[in-house]
């Protein structure tokens, strides 16, 4: 999944130099203002495009989530644990590349843009970059993955499943899901999106007959990844008239600089969040990495929609309101903070009650043994929810790029000592503990930052407010 003074945005500048960590104060400047101060931060045009971003994803985001489960009873039934150990592994493998390939760029360059969408030369400045910046890098990732490919006996022994796999890397390229998410045209994505897992789901069931051919379900992914990125890169740059120019050493150079506490911070944060199937993968076996696998399915699919609501339809608006004031920027978090802490405990008390059921029905009696997983990792919506609502929306906007860095980097070391001393006795059960009980660590490290801040998101007087404000805006919204 930035920058700015704590009262203004520099839209052309965007250094990750933290202004505001040393002087931020933001409750002695009574900021609990009432529900009609509150409507002209959220107006109806802004609601209403919120709104119609959300629809989409939400619609073509139940697409995505269907397509793939029908898959799963199909291709389980046929490869078993292990190979779907093995390819989950592989994807885990190829996610540090593709966060090499990324390195930063998309939150800074959606933060950048939609503070002053209007600026083309700004968006036309930045896209040139951040493409150029990931052609770079995919050619210094493509390198070190052969490398460690051919020369790793572990990884060698299924190089044809990396390799197909790691071609989609390719697609992290040329797909600027950033600049929809900065013009806030992210209905688009969704339907990209739901092309690729309409491509996938049709080789699934064409290619995978018997065991061996469990590969081409890594492979038809990362090709549909890619003609739909070449696809979506045309369209955005036809669409809001982007006019490429090869940027100057020194301009690509500060991109990479200004951009770097982000990578970084991304670097620890995949650590304690995404390299849990990489390291029972290396110090377990495939049959674990395949049951934590079918257990994490789902929860993954929730996060997904959370991310897609929060960090991407709802990230803009947020950007664009802190663009204006710190104080605009804070009442629109406030504002959604309750309604998405429901819905998210909603979501993992449903997901710890259909887990038995969900196994049972999508992979059968072999994957008994991910119930517990489920029922484990059931509360990570909730965990992603409060870490996007007061680290990416609140820390980042306010400039606190390093303290959330800090965060995540003990969190990354929590991670490591809790998979240290849990994986080999507990197995796929110990990874499932470890990972929610870094998230927690997590988002209670955010909130205590945020409150030696002076920074205060959870008040009562907030919940009267958000609810009363909600109330008028959904009214005023359907009825029109």
């Amino acid at each position: 999944m930035f920058s700015k003074e704590v009262a203004a945005v520099n839209t052309t500048d965007t250094s990750l130099v933290d202004h505001s960590e040393s002087s931020l104060s933001v409750d002695t400047m009574n900021m609990a203002p009432p529900v009609a101060r509150k409507r002209g931060i959220l107006s109806n045009s802004i609601l209403k495009r919120f709104a119609v971003n959300v629809a989409s994803l939400f619609s073509l985001h139940v697409a995505n989530m269907l397509l793939p489960l029908l898959t799963v009873p199909y291709v389980v039934r046929i490869i078993g644990p292990e190979r779907l150990g093995l390819l989950n592994f592989s994807q885990a493998f190829v996610a540090y590349f593709t966060l090499l390939i990324n390195y930063g760029f998309d939150m800074a360059s959606v933060r950048a843009i939609a503070a002053d969408r209007t600026n083309k030369e700004l968006a036309n400045r930045v896209f040139s970059e951040v493409v150029v910046g990931k052609s770079l890098l995919w050619v210094v990732s493509t390198i070190i993955f052969g490398l460690i490919t051919y020369f790793a006996p572990e990884f060698r022994e299924h190089y044809w499943l990396h390799i197909c796999t790691y071609i989609g890397s390719i697609g992290i390229v040329f797909f600027p899901v950033w600049l929809y998410q900065a013009m806030e045209k992210l209905g688009r994505v969704a339907l990209f999106n739901m092309i690729i897992k309409v491509l996938v789901t049709l080789t699934v069931f064409v290619f995978i007959r018997k065991p061996e051919d469990y590969i081409y379900q890594n492979l038809s992914l990362s090709l549909s990844q890619v003609v739909i990125s070449i696809i979506a890169f045309s369209w955005a740059v036809n669409r809001f008239q982007i006019t490429f120019s090869w940027p100057a050493k020194a301009q690509l150079l500060k991109r990479f600089r200004d951009d770097s506490t982000l990578f970084f911070t991304s670097v620890v944060a995949t650590i304690y969040a995404g390299s849990n199937i990489f390291l029972l993968g290396i110090f377990s076996t495939a049959y674990n990495v395949g049951i934590f696998s079918a257990g994490t399915r789902i929860v993954g699919i929730a996060q997904a929609f959370v991310s897609l609501a929060l960090n991407q339809a709802f990230f803009p608006i947020v950007a664009n309101a802190f663009g204006q004031s710190q104080e605009k920027g804070l009442n629109v978090v406030r504002t959604i903070f309750f309604p998405v802490t429901l819905l998210m405990i909603l979501i993992s008390a449903g997901l710890w009650l259909i887990a038995p059921i969900f196994i049972s029905l999508f992979y059968g009696a072999r994957f008994e043994d991910a119930v517990i997983v489920l029922r484990i990792v059931s509360l990570l919506p909730i965990t992603l929810g409060l870490n996007s609502l007061l680290g990416v929306h609140t820390m980042l906007s306010l400039r606190m790029d390093k303290a959330f860095f800090r965060v995540s980097a003990i969190g990354s070391v929590v991670s490591l000592t809790l998979n240290a001393l849990l994986i080999q006795r507990f197995g796929h059960i110990g990874v499932a503990s470890s990972w929610v009980t870094t998230e927690v660590f997590v988002v209670v490290s955010f909130y205590v930052y945020l409150r030696y801040k002076g920074v205060h998101i959870i008040k009562l007087a907030y919940l009267r407010d958000a609810v009363t404000f909600s109330k008028n805006q959904l009214a005023t919204l359907f009825k029109q």
